[in-house]
């Protein structure tokens, strides 16, 4: 079953045109990895999945929702859908604990006792337990990062986005966050994921999608992939990394 689809996306920026027509679909349980060069509208195509970039053209459908530039279906789909960026977007003002707490409360309507309970359970999850008194000044990055994983996957979302999540981070906090996401991906959470961690994407990917210049090139499974790239532009990349 089709979490998401989106058929024949387009975005231009000015004169640019970032996204040349993009179709894709993701299944439930599926993990899947958009890989390619810098600026090639991987995290744009990302962002227009739940619309924080507005795509000029195509069609969107998440969970049967047909995507559009509309307050309450956004609200809607948003609500069923996480995001991760690697910026962490935390509240500095609030601890660990609550900023996990916050959503819940003010978008899924949960008690804050149940709420509480709820973000404690999943700052566990991801190694934080020791931490959910602390604010984010005080976490390394690793540690934001995985506050915001934990914010997350507290709002039992049907799919999370991955922005690049490790890419403000050095190797050892790059781990730490890529071992929680490899967890998630062997439960069963559905995802979208734009890196460059190679590991990662042998390791935890179902397919691998490689973009570049605002279309899709391959869409394969990652052994096919690493192995045998069919595309030149593919071949240029991994030899980069």
């Amino acid at each position: 079953m089709s979490v998401i689809s989106a058929k024949d996306v387009r975005k231009s920026f000015g004169e640019i045109e970032v996204l040349r027509g993009i179709s894709m679909e993701v299944e439930k349980g599926e993990v899947v990895v958009l890989m390619g060069p810098s600026g090639t509208g991987k995290s744009t195509f990302l962002r227009t999945l739940n619309f924080l970039e507005i795509p000029d053209d195509g069609e969107i459908v998440f969970n049967d929702i047909k995507m559009k530039n509309d307050v309450t279906i956004l609200r809607r789909a948003r609500s069923r859908m996480a995001f991760v960026s690697q910026s962490y977007n935390l509240f500095p003002h609030m601890t660990a604990l609550k900023n996990v707490v916050y959503p819940l409360v003010k978008v899924k309507k949960m008690e804050k006792n149940e709420a509480r309970k709820k973000a404690a359970e999943v700052l566990l999850r991801v190694g934080l337990e020791d931490k959910i008194n602390s604010y984010p000044g005080q976490l390394s990055g690793g540690q934001k990062q995985r506050v915001a994983i934990a914010r997350a996957i507290a709002m039992q979302p049907d799919l999370i986005l991955f922005d690049e999540p490790t890419s403000a981070l050095d190797p050892e906090m790059t781990s730490e966050v890529l071992k929680v996401m490899k967890e998630l991906a062997n439960m069963g959470t559905t995802m979208i994921v734009v890196t460059h961690e190679i590991g990662f994407a042998r390791d935890a990917a179902d397919r691998v999608v490689f973009m570049s210049d605002g279309i899709i090139l391959e869409n394969t499974e990652p052994k096919e992939f690493f192995k045998r790239p069919k595309s030149e532009k593919a071949v240029k990349f991994l030899a980069r990394l």
